[in-house]
């Protein structure tokens, strides 16, 4: 572009060939660099099975490692889907989720909360099957289950309070507030839960 001062401007006197190369040269490096630099509207969404790195799925070995190392398998930021394939129920210690991960839990499957103490972390409020933390753009789904096990944390029950009674001897959590919920998302954004079904937590969901 040109600007005259104190003279009329004739086009045909104006016109220079290396100027309109230089000014095509340069929007076409501005073009191609915005698009290089931003970001595609449908990312490559890569998908796992827990399967395949080694859950048996049968309810009753611990699947805990395959699980954690299919998760930790994905791509830092994801987009990422760990699915647990379906028939399976696949017993867990808690698992823990990272930025851009989602479960996906199929028709068929279950993921069954450990009943151990030593299942799930020190700290009391970290207790969860699934817990993701300070994370973002995570999820479960699936059409699938996650279960509790709630029964197999009963020391007694109150009938005073209809709860029962599990891990006092912990000395990290009041009385029958000592069980582990199901899933949970600590200091997390853009959390997806549907089509899940939660079953039997031993404390809240």
């Amino acid at each position: 572009m040109c600007w005259y001062i104190g003279r009329k401007h004739t086009p045909e006197k104006s016109e220079n060939p290396k100027m309109k190369k230089l000014i095509f040269l340069l929007f076409f490096f501005l073009t191609q660099s915005l698009i290089a630099t931003s970001s595609s509207p449908n990312p490559i969404v890569i998908t796992l099975s827990v399967a395949d790195f080694g859950a048996a799925g049968d309810g009753s070995c611990y699947d805990t490692a395959p699980i954690q190392s299919a998760i930790n398998s994905c791509p830092e930021g994801g987009p990422c889907q760990v699915i647990f394939p379906a028939p399976g129920k696949y017993l867990t210690a808690t698992v823990f989720l990272k930025t851009g991960v989602v479960l996906v839990v199929e028709p068929g499957a279950t993921i069954l909360g450990g009943a151990r103490l030593e299942d799930y972390p020190k700290e009391s409020w970290r207790w969860y099957v699934v817990v993701a933390e300070n994370a973002t753009d995570v999820g479960i789904r699936g059409g699938g289950v996650v279960d509790g096990q709630a029964a197999k944390f009963v020391v007694r029950e109150d009938p005073r309070k209809n709860v029962m009674v599990s891990w006092n001897q912990t000395g990290t959590c009041l009385g029958d507030e000592c069980r582990p919920r199901l899933i949970g998302f600590i200091g997390c954004n853009n959390v997806e839960v549907s089509n899940i079904t939660l079953n039997q937590p031993a404390y809240w969901w």
